[in-house]
């Protein structure tokens, strides 16, 4: 193992360059294509300067069939039909010894069985100037349960004691295995920095969204709310009330005389502890972002430590808005890179309205539900699609500058901003199973606008897998532009 201060390739890092250009990577994808020939496309089409990779293959969504995948110039393979590593990189047990976690034990067999892409991407990413990030997504499903040892000990608990499949933010053992994890991948690769990510909101937004039972009371949570003053009976209590008045309205139960939200908050007012509970969840996630960069400062001071914002909590949940502000996400992190993607939160938007719809705005029309998101979260809804083409044309790139200006303003300067910008994002079921051509216009208009309200930079998503060349080059011609005329507040003009 090599350390950061003897690390050959980590003393000639290039210098920062303003505005970072990301691009979301599987590990896959570069071997699949050839490391050359994948580098030097992302290059020069999308101006790309810093590849965000991920290491594991925990995350689902990496399984795209044959139509998912674009077309770079190289024969396409199913990934549906494949086999590939779960693990991507070599792990040193010394840096697991506070844990009784373990990362699976590399496969044999598999496709690309022993190769290291970190490794292999270290040397040709800096050749281009590149910097190079790894990505990670907390552990969740129930498949993680049987690729990590000793997972189903850290799982949270619910109102009832059964378990979830989501790491409790307050086991120990949880934490030291994360902090291990990150420590042993930047004393072991040359890596710039890392994106870490949550992709789940809190209990309350859980419960609203997915009908998802109140969680976390295991007993690392009801030490935590005890040293806090709070009651966990109590909110335990009131947070089962919520739950059963919420499925109840889905069920068909006519709501109380003076309205379902009424209904709601009159729930929040009796049982106080329950906002008490949401804003531990909140505060006990920051914590987890500040272990991980105390982590990586002490290998490499001068890391790049980011924070990803999944799509719900950038710009759905109004508890995730109020429990974690952007702002004191800085305090743990050195970028914040939130989920905006206009085209695909057309369809997904309109999904989590009819839910919401069945409870707490369940007497609200949709076309009333739509005017009130807009109203609610800022945006101008002579600017955005209307009900009847919010999931056929998703929405414009006024949205991504609404957002990306909230989180810059909020942030103050004391973090950078990093827009996620998602291209060919498939629409359907599940991950998506319809493919969904990015409108070229659109993707180049949504770089600019995100430069215009200030980002420091941008990170290419969903997956690079699905980004087509015409897309990548529609980035890539923003980026220039943006560059070679300076931020501006001026609408871009329309020139694809």
């Amino acid at each position: 193992m090599t350390s950061a201060q003897t690390h050959p390739a980590a003393a000639t890092r290039p210098a920062r360059r303003d505005p970072l250009v990301g691009i979301h990577i599987a590990a896959h994808s570069p071997l699949d294509e050839g490391i050359d020939h994948c580098l030097d496309l992302l290059r020069d089409s999308a101006a790309v300067n810093a590849l965000l990779v991920s290491p594991y293959a925990y995350y689902g969504a990496m399984m795209r069939p044959l139509d998912l995948m674009a077309d770079h110039g190289v024969p396409k393979k199913d990934n549906s039909k494949r086999k590939l590593p779960t693990v991507w990189v070599k792990h040193h047990e010394k840096c697991f010894s506070d844990t009784s976690l373990r990362h699976p034990a590399p496969e044999t067999g598999r496709e690309y069985s022993g190769r290291d892409v970190l490794a292999e991407l270290a040397e040709p990413a800096r050749k281009r100037g590149m910097k190079f990030y790894v990505r990670i997504y907390e552990c969740g499903g129930k498949n993680v349960e049987r690729l990590i040892t000793n997972w189903a000990g850290v799982l949270e608990c619910d109102a009832v004691g059964r378990p979830t499949t989501k790491p409790c933010l307050n086991n120990p053992d949880f934490l030291a295995w994360t902090v291990a994890t990150v420590r042993d991948l930047f004393e072991t690769y040359p890596l710039d920095g890392i994106q870490y990510g949550a992709e789940r909101t809190g209990p309350l937004g859980c419960m609203l969204l997915w009908n998802s039972p109140p969680y976390c009371f295991c007993k690392h949570c009801l030490a935590r709310a005890k040293a806090k003053g709070i009651d966990a009976e109590r909110a335990r209590r009131g947070m089962v009330l919520l739950h059963e008045y919420l499925q109840a309205l889905r069920n068909g139960t006519p709501a109380p005389a003076d309205g379902a939200l009424t209904g709601f908050l009159r729930i929040l007012l009796d049982w106080p502890e329950v906002l008490a509970w949401e804003r531990q969840w909140h505060l006990a996630n920051g914590e987890v972002h500040q272990l991980i960069r105390q982590a990586v400062r002490k290998v490499r001071p001068d890391a790049d430590v980011g924070r990803h914002v999944a799509h719900v909590e950038s710009s759905f949940d109004l508890f995730y808005r109020a429990g974690a502000p952007y702002a004191e996400m800085a305090e743990s992190c050195d970028f914040i890179k939130p989920i905006l993607y206009h085209e695909i939160f057309g369809p997904r938007l309109n999904g989590y309205l009819q839910t919401v719809r069945k409870t707490i705005l369940q007497p609200v029309s949709p076309e009333q539900s739509l005017a009130l998101f807009y109203a609610l979260m800022g945006h101008d809804p002579a600017r955005q699609p209307a009900l009847d083409k919010l999931a056929q044309t998703g929405l414009s790139s006024e949205y991504v500058y609404r957002e990306t200006k909230r989180c810059v303003d909020d942030l103050a300067g004391k973090a950078r901003m990093y827009a996620g910008i998602g291209l060919d994002i498939p629409r359907g079921g599940g991950w998506g199973t319809q493919p969904w051509p990015s409108d070229l216009d659109n993707a180049y208009r949504a770089v600019r606008r995100a430069f215009d309200a200030g980002a420091s930079g941008i990170v290419i998503s969903r997956e690079y897998e699905e980004n087509r060349v015409e897309s990548l080059r529609a980035v890539g011609k923003a980026v220039r532009e943006a560059g070679a005329a300076g931020a501006s507040s001026a609408e871009p003009r329309t020139v694809i």
